[in-house]
């Protein structure tokens, strides 16, 4: 049995099977390769050289074989272009790359791929390891289109939060995608984006505050006696604070209970100020309605306290 031969180098881990046919891989030896985890494939003649190490960094590296393979007709868009800007994506699904024509009118869905049509107006803009792109505010407004308007809001916060873009960029794309259906729940949804959210659980629970008709100051900051400290939100107007508790900081056993004592001492602080403290998970914001009873409780309960003897 002879042995596969060396994967070629890929500056950006992305190989056509023409490419390997022209250094002398022969189909066979392809497949080979393939079954031994050398080269991993990622789309009909195009193979990554490394093994992707989740969901996205395939997505990824299919996103370069696309964009190759399509050699500037195209532009990396929607949740494409959000992943690649180091964004979150939330519930996007990531099996297909998203990509905006530059001429053609006509969009067309593939396994791998979607093509969508052109946009008049739109400037396309030039990565490093892609090629061409579309603008980011405007990947975002694409993403709310196809993914919904919460994915869009959602990588909108970190996007804000980073100092990508602007408010006014993100007014600017809805007013270039004016007229695509679906667009007025997203942008409705980018109008409530606030920089101060720091991750999507934060995101998600704004939204559902607003609609409920309640108003929340995000990051409020609290003078205690372990030195200041912010809690996610402030309902207004009262001494209720909000945690959203994600749960993705006590992963890692090995920091689990460091982690979980210091979130114990810092409620501890909080609660010592006079603040009442609720804490949401992901379940919770499922269901707004007992979320809010739960929240009027701690209203209550805080007045109570509040009131003299």
């Amino acid at each position: 049995m002879t042995t596969p031969r060396l994967v070629p180098y890929a500056a950006d881990d992305v190989i056509s099977a023409a490419q390997l046919s022209t250094r002398g891989i022969a189909s066979h030896e392809v497949r080979r390769l393939v079954r031994t985890g050398l080269l991993h494939q990622l789309c009909t003649g195009w193979y990554a050289t490394r093994a992707p190490t989740d969901d996205a960094d395939r997505h990824l590296l299919r996103a370069r074989a696309v964009l190759r393979h399509l050699g500037g007709r195209a532009s990396l868009s929607h949740e494409s272009r959000v992943l690649a800007a180091g964004l979150p994506v939330w519930q996007a699904e990531l099996r297909a790359v998203h990509v905006t024509r530059v001429r053609d009118e006509v969009t067309r869905r593939r396994p791998h791929v979607v093509s969508h049509s052109r946009v008049p107006g739109l400037v396309h803009e030039s990565a490093p390891g892609f090629g061409l792109m579309v603008p980011l505010p405007v990947a975002l407004v694409q993403t709310g289109l196809v993914a919904g308007a919460m994915d869009a809001a959602i990588a909108a916060d970190a996007a804000l939060h980073s100092n990508l873009l602007t408010r006014d960029d993100l007014r600017t794309a809805v007013e270039l995608l004016a007229g695509h259906r679906g667009l007025r729940r997203t942008a409705a949804a980018l109008d409530r984006c606030d920089s101060r959210h720091e991750s999507a659980g934060e995101t998600r629970l704004a939204h559902v505050m607003a609609d409920l008709g309640v108003a929340v100051s995000p990051q409020f900051r609290v003078e205690t006696r372990l030195g200041q400290r912010f809690a996610d939100f402030r309902i207004d107007g009262t001494r209720v604070l909000l945690e959203f508790d994600g749960k993705v900081k006590y992963t890692d056993p090995k920091r689990e209970g460091d982690v979980l004592w210091r979130e114990k001492q810092r409620q501890d602080a909080l609660e010592d100020e006079g603040w009442t403290v609720v804490r949401v998970t992901w379940g919770d914001l499922a269901d707004p309605a007992a979320l809010w009873r739960r929240i009027r409780a701690a209203i209550a309960r805080s007045r109570a306290r509040a009131r003299p003897p």
